[in-house]
């Protein structure tokens, strides 16, 4: 096991690349307006360019899968180059579809930077400070953003460029590839695994991609199947939430730009907490427990979220959406990483996140944005949203039935291998 010192440090060098992943991405729900009025699109235009884009996450699949063959480490660093590069892009978008393009191959990158992140830490951390890490890791998420929300209620939308601005920013990780090509390692039990599969018959990176469906067999292909749906539903909700409430708020419920930027700040801010005590519940009272609790309490903030008329008591409700909604992270992250064996590990983190956790956040947003504009069936994008957000209760059952608890135990006696 790394020296607590390499911990520490490994965690440092990950934690700007995934506030700036986070960042990207919330950029899109609060500058939607500015986006729609840009590219002169529809409501429902805009919900369906959530397809091109999120799926560069699908994508984001193979080059995670790559990190079981090739190591966690070059995939790591050459996807935080990528995000910066094709974020920075975007700023050049001439319409919706160009900044759909743009987008979604920045998506692929932060597809894999993520999905990497989480199995580097898990690999190289303890299991008695796994959970503190993956939130350490998953909290900084909310900052960006706390930044982007930030950034539009100081008026920041008021520059020479207006939204452009707002993605020239993210040139900034490129200070961490800087660093991270220097100081980081190869995951020991990447190495290990490596070894192995070198000394066994048959086995070669020709067999990638047919190796792709191994996660799928047996007890651990039933494990994936029920945390990946988890992920699905979580991603349903998350996403089509977080992406039009800022929207919502400026045209059903009269906000004005700075005030929505503003409390879409303070409830990414009040995420943060979500993330730690996530963590910290995780380690002490076990991950099925959390999970449930998390997932209740996001059902019940966020349907109220997007039904209550005075502002002031929306605010402690979209509070405790972010909260439980995105601060349950840690504990599905994992769900995703300790269920199964080191040789599979990163495609089966692939699998649940770039696959079908991410299948729910490209058709959440969608779905708000067809369902909710004046021509879809509900013609509201509150009523839209709160359908999308009921649906998480999905993940309770699941949970109880079949995922194990996996508190205090090692990989190996969790995988059995």
């Amino acid at each position: 096991m790394p020296s607590a010192r390499y911990r520490r440090l490994l965690l440092w060098l990950l934690l700007p690349a995934a506030m700036f992943n986070a960042y990207d991405g919330e950029l899109r729900a609060v500058l939607l307006t500015q986006l729609k009025h840009s590219f002169h699109v529809g409501t429902a235009a805009i919900g369906v360019a959530n397809i091109p884009i999120g799926s560069g996450q699908f994508i984001a699949f193979f080059a995670v899968l790559l990190a079981d063959r090739i190591g966690r480490r070059p995939i790591l660093l050459w996807s935080i180059l990528g995000y910066t590069v094709f974020t920075t892009v975007s700023a050049t978008a001439w319409n919706l579809w160009s900044f759909a393009i743009f987008q979604s191959a920045a998506q692929v990158c932060i597809g894999a930077e993520f999905g990497v992140a989480v199995t580097l830490l898990a690999e190289e951390v303890p299991s008695e400070e796994r959970g503190r890490y993956l939130s350490f890791l998953l909290l900084v998420s909310p900052l960006g953003a706390v930044l982007a929300g930030g950034l539009v209620s100081v008026g920041f939308l008021h520059n020479p460029i207006g939204w452009r601005a707002f993605f020239l920013l993210a040139a900034l990780p490129l200070l961490v590839v800087t660093v991270a090509r220097r100081r980081l390692h190869e995951s020991h039990a990447y190495l290990l695994a490596a070894r192995e599969r070198a000394a066994a018959p048959g086995r070669s990176t020709r067999r990638a991609l047919s190796d792709a469906l191994t996660v799928w067999r047996g007890r651990q292909g039933r494990r994936a199947g029920a945390v990946g749906t988890i992920a699905f539903f979580q991603g349903l909700a998350s996403a089509g939430a977080v992406g039009w409430w800022t929207y919502y708020a400026e045209h059903q419920r009269h906000f004005g730009t700075g005030i929505a930027g503003a409390f879409f700040a303070v409830a990414a801010l009040v995420s943060v907490g979500g993330y730690v005590t996530c963590g910290r519940l995780m380690d002490r009272m076990g991950r099925r427990p959390t999970a449930v609790l998390y997932a209740l309490a996001a059902v019940a903030c966020g349907a109220a979220t997007f039904q209550v008329d005075n502002r002031w008591a929306m605010l402690p409700l979209l509070m405790g959406t972010a909260f439980f909604g995105i601060g349950v992270a840690p504990v599905l992250s994992a769900f995703a990483t300790e269920l199964f064996p080191t040789s599979v590990r990163a495609q089966a983190s692939a699998w649940i996140r770039n696959g079908l956790g991410n299948a729910g956040s490209v058709l959440g947003p969608t779905l708000v944005g067809v369902l909710g504009s004046a021509a879809g069936p509900l013609h509201d994008i509150g009523n839209a949203a709160t359908l999308v957000v009921v649906l998480f209760l999905v993940a309770v059952p699941i949970v109880l039935l079949a995922v194990p608890e996996t508190r205090g135990l090692s990989l190996e006696e969790v995988t059995g291998r």
